[in-house]
């Protein structure tokens, strides 16, 4: 079994310090790998401050937060929603944070993400952290192939806004 260990009391899955113990339980591969996904965005988010992570360098760009906050929505949205997970974030988020989902519902004007103070970089640390606690049960209790398909979706789906972390 693997169980994955925090960055000191930041709350961040740290992908380096798996430990692994004899045997592999059900979704232990897609417990790393969520683990090492989720952490390497918080890892390039970390040399920032909050209040760099609220910058837009321009109308296509997003802010770093925005860019933790859509990934994490994702999951929420499109995983534990559908699971019975209820209640993880408030509602605003699935304007605020709904980037072209058009089938979702509304999406906040992508030039203004670098207007939106609030929710707080702390508010959006705690729903990561939230999400990723949900999302690590859910996976260790073991996925229908559709939810698999959307968990690997979201994987690949973060690592893209991990680019363009870099690039906006």
């Amino acid at each position: 079994m693997t169980i994955p260990r925090f960055f000191g009391n930041t709350g961040v899955l740290d992908p380096f310090e798996l430990v692994t113990m004899d045997g592999q339980m059900p979704g232990d591969e897609d417990v790393n790998d969520y683990a090492r996904v989720r952490s390497h965005t918080e890892a390039l988010a970390a040399p920032l401050s909050a209040e760099d992570q609220c910058a837009q360098s321009m109308p296509d760009a997003s802010p770093t937060k925005w860019h933790r906050a859509h990934t994490t929505w994702f999951f929420e949205t499109f995983i534990l929603r559908p699971s019975g997970f209820e209640g993880l974030s408030d509602e605003a988020y699935a304007v605020l944070y709904n980037s072209y989902y058009n089938g979702v519902g509304e999406q906040y004007h992508r030039p203004s993400r670098g207007l939106l103070t609030r929710p707080s970089h702390d508010e959006i640390s705690d729903y990561r952290k939230r999400v990723d606690e949900k999302m690590l049960d859910l996976i260790r209790s073991g996925l229908s192939d559709e939810l698999s398909s959307r968990l690997e979706i979201g994987l690949h789906h973060e690592q893209q806004h991990q680019e363009l972390l870099l690039t906006d």
